[in-house]
C-alpha cells in the first residue's frame, strides 16, 4: 500500500505548485524508482518488529523446476516431448493463446505507435512480429516463457518518454523521445537481475505488487488519458457539471456518448467472465475477436459513422488551447475552443 500510496502522489506531482517546473516534472517522471527506494528503506527501518517477505533469487544460473518425486532438476532442452495424443490437445489447445499472444503484441504495437505521436524513426510491426515468433519457436523447448509485447506497460513506455502540452485537456502531444537509451538501460537492469541476485533480494514482495497495482492503476485512472474510463465517470456525473473538454466525442449528445460506453461495459464484462469459466477461459480472445463483427456490422446500425468517428477517435480537433494561449497569453482566448458536451 505505501508503494502505490507513494508511486501515486510521486506520479501526479508534475500537477502541483511546489517547487519548480523541473524537478516536479523530474519527480513524476520517476515516481515509482523513487517510491521503490523509500519502501525498500522503511522495510528495514521496521525489520526489527515485523517480519517482512522479501524476493528470493536462485544463486545459480540453472533450471529451477525440479521433480515432486524424485528431486531432480529438470535438464535444459526439453524438446516437443509426448505422445501423438498429447501433441493433439497441445495444438488444439495453442489455438486461443495463439490467438491471445497475436492480439497483445498488435495491439501493444499499434498503441505504442498511433499516429498522433508522430514518431519519426519508422514504425514496427512487421519485423516485431517476425522476431516475437522465432523466439516463440525456440525458447519453450528451453522451459522458458513466450515472449511477447505486453500491456499495458508496453504502451506506458512510449507514454514515459512522450512530452505533453498540459494546457488542453486531454493532453496534447508535443514530442516523443525516440532513444534506444532507455530500453538498453531497462535490459541491461534486467541481466543484472540475473548477474547480482542479491540486490533484487533487498527488495520486499509487497514493493513489487504496489508496482504491478500501480501500473495497472495508471491505466484506469480518470483523465489519464483512458477514454473508456473518462466517460464512465460522466455516466455518474450530472450533464449541468460535465467538464470542458476538446475531445472529438463532447460534441455528441450525452445519451448517445452514454450509450456507447454502456455497450463498451457490456463487452468488458464478457472478456472479465470468461474468467469464470474454468478451463474455457483460456478461449477469452476470441470473444475479442468477436468484437470485430460487433463493431463492423452491428454498431453502424446503433449509430450514425459520424458518431462512431468521433467516439472511436483519440484525436483532439485541430483547435486547441495552445493557439488560444499564443493568441491570447492571459488564456481568455484559449477557453472558447473548449467544445460543451449538449
Amino acid at each position: 500500500m505505501f508503494c502505490i500510496f507513494f508511486s501515486l502522489g510521486f506520479y501526479y506531482f508534475d500537477r502541483s505548485s511546489i517547487f519548480n517546473n523541473t524537478l516536479r516534472q523530474g519527480i513524476s517522471d520517476y515516481a515509482v524508482p523513487l517510491a521503490v527506494v523509500i519502501c525498500i528503506g522503511i522495510s528495514y527501518t521496521v525489520s526489527g518488529n515485523v517480519d517482512v517477505a522479501r524476493i528470493e533469487m536462485p544463486r545459480n544460473f540453472e533450471p529451477t523446476y525440479a521433480d515432486g518425486y524424485y528431486g531432480e532438476k529438470r535438464s535444459w532442452y526439453q524438446g516437443l516431448g509426448g505422445s501423438r495424443l498429447v501433441a493433439g490437445v497441445s495444438l488444439i489447445a495453442s489455438i486461443p493463446i495463439v490467438a491471445l499472444f497475436y492480439i497483445d503484441h498488435l495491439f501493444s504495437c499499434i498503441l505504442s505507435q498511433k499516429p498522433e505521436l508522430g514518431i519519426k524513426k519508422g514504425e514496427y510491426y512487421h519485423s516485431s512480429m517476425l522476431i516475437a515468433g522465432i523466439c516463440n519457436m525456440i525458447l519453450p523447448s528451453f522451459g522458458m516463457p513466450f515472449v511477447t509485447a505486453s500491456l499495458p506497460h508496453s504502451p506506458q513506455f512510449t507514454k514515459a518518454l512522450t512530452e505533453y502540452d498540459k494546457t488542453t485537456m486531454p493532453w496534447k502531444v508535443k514530442k516523443v523521445h525516440e532513444s534506444r537509451v532507455a530500453p538498453t538501460l531497462v535490459y541491461v537492469l534486467c541481466f543484472c537481475g540475473l548477474v547480482v541476485p542479491s540486490v533484487l533480494e533487498l527488495c520486499p514482495e509487497g514493493v513489487v505488487n504496489g508496482i504491478l497495482a500501480f501500473v495497472g492503476l495508471q491505466g484506469i485512472l480518470p483523465y489519464t488519458g483512458n477514454q473508456l474510463i473518462d466517460r464512465c465517470v460522466l455516466l455518474i456525473t450530472a450533464p449541468s457539471e460535465f467538464p470542458k473538454s476538446n475531445a472529438l466525442y463532447s460534441q455528441l449528445p450525452w445519451n448517445r456518448i452514454h450509450m456507447y460506453t454502456m455497450v463498451q461495459l457490456v463487452c468488458l464484462a464478457a472478456c472479465w467472465g470468461m474468467r469464470f469459466t474454468g478451463p474455457f477461459s483460456l478461449a477469452f480472445p476470441l470473444v475479442v475477436v468477436g468484437f470485430i463483427p460487433l463493431r463492423l456490422y452491428v454498431l453502424p446500425k446503433l449509430f450514425t459513422k459520424e458518431e462512431l468517428d468521433a467516439l472511436d477517435s483519440e484525436d483532439a480537433p485541430k483547435s486547441s488551447t495552445t493557439r488560444g494561449m499564443e493568441d491570447n497569453p492571459d488564456g481568455s482566448a484559449a477557453a472558447s475552443n473548449y467544445h460543451e458536451f449538449n
